[in-house]
């Protein structure tokens, strides 16, 4: 999984304008906008995926959860980590 964090900022058109491979296009260069800024739901599949994948450990995802913003997103992912996966760091 990636994030586009910038969806939409770059228009291509406008480098392409007058380089040797494509004519010189008269195209006003698009309003930069600033970054858009994840949703918590996305954080949360974001971490879900580095847990599953093995990057974030058990403490680590506790901790994340704790978070209050991702606590309601990610209490369901807590709940249905199998108990062969919830080994503490201390305790490896």
């Amino acid at each position: 999984m990636t994030f586009d964090f910038t969806p939409g900022w770059y228009d291509e058109t406008v480098e392409m304008a007058g380089t040797a491979t494509a004519p010189a296009l008269h195209v006003q260069p698009a309003a930069q906008r600033a970054p858009s800024h994840p949703t918590s739901g996305e954080i949360a599949l974001l971490v879900r995926e580095l847990f599953s994948e093995g990057s974030l450990t058990w403490d680590q995802l506790q901790a994340l959860s704790r978070v209050a913003e991702l606590k309601p997103v990610l209490e369901p992912t807590l709940d249905n980590v199998p108990a062969f996966r919830r080994v503490s760091a201390h305790r490896q």
